[in-house]
């Protein structure tokens, strides 16, 4: 296992294990260590690669220059695969992704459809998809007015409420008050990349003809109580990509990857790597 420091312009990232290259990429306001549990039960066969985004852990922050778009990160990420497997045309790689991070995922899918082997992705927030599939959705209108709220405590200075609103939205109305001070102070410092992440998903306006060329596949799994945007992507996400599996987790809402940890783990490694299924309960997949 290994931490890479950050140089100019490049992420922060953790690898662990060898083989096939599988690369994680956390939610907004997480890093890395979101998927510490995913990449012990992979690395005994797999090499695992975990990156911090831009603003987050010990990555640089967001670039001034850039647009807020869902590149920036994606074309970060697709560097550090670059010089993780040299043989990346050839072997290609799988990725993980929560909320976020399964944007990203999915933009270097879009990007990079040949070198992608298959997606494995907790409710990514492609808000986008809304905005060009189903414009007049109710919860399209619901996330725009969490994204304008955040950002506009953010421009008044107001960071700490800000983040609270943040994650009492995808956590639960007592999940900033069940945080730990210092768990609190770390979220309110990466917040500045928030409303950049918001104007990236908002800005994934892919078509169904684009989707619909990710013939890789595709596991999209969401929470049982989750927000209604979240789970809405998930569903119009189902349609327009070919050959994607989804599937529900009950009890679970958005942060289910950190509420839920010893479950997502286990389907999404029985997901990607079958043999890793011993002793395991198998999930029923719905098409």
């Amino acid at each position: 296992m290994s931490i890479e420091p950050s140089n100019p312009g490049r992420l922060s990232a953790r690898t662990q294990g060898a083989g096939d290259l599988v690369v994680c990429l956390h939610s907004s306001a997480g890093t890395h260590a979101q998927w510490q549990g995913l990449a012990q039960a992979l690395s005994t066969r797999w090499q695992v690669l975990a990156p911090d985004l831009h603003g987050h852990g010990r990555s640089p922050q967001w670039p001034p220059s850039a647009m807020n778009t869902l590149n920036v990160d994606a074309q970060a990420v697709t560097a550090l695969m670059e010089s993780t497997s040299p043989h990346l045309d050839q072997r290609g790689v799988h990725l993980v992704g929560h909320s976020y991070g399964g944007a990203v995922a999915l933009q270097i899918a879009l990007r990079h459809p040949r070198r992608v082997r298959s997606l494995t992705l907790y409710e990514p927030v492609a808000f986008g998809v809304m905005r060009e599939l189903a414009p007049r959705d109710p919860a399209l209108v619901e996330i725009t007015d969490i994204a304008y709220t955040v950002r506009g405590l953010m421009r008044r200075g107001e960071m700490d409420e800000a983040a609270a609103r943040f994650v009492s939205y995808w956590g639960g109305d007592d999940a900033w008050t069940r945080m730990t001070a210092a768990q609190r102070t770390a979220v309110s410092l990466r917040m500045p990349a928030v409303p950049r992440h918001f104007e990236a998903c908002f800005a994934a306006r892919w078509s169904q003809t684009a989707l619909s060329r990710l013939s890789m596949p595709i596991l999209l799994m969401h929470g049982s109580l989750t927000r209604t945007p979240a789970r809405r992507v998930v569903e119009l996400l189902s349609r327009a990509l070919p050959h994607a599996q989804r599937c529900e987790l009950p009890g679970a809402g958005h942060l289910g990857p950190m509420t839920h940890e010893k479950t997502v783990t286990e389907w999404m490694a029985m997901y990607l790597d079958p043999s890793l299924a011993t002793g395991l309960s198998r999930v029923a997949l719905a098409a």
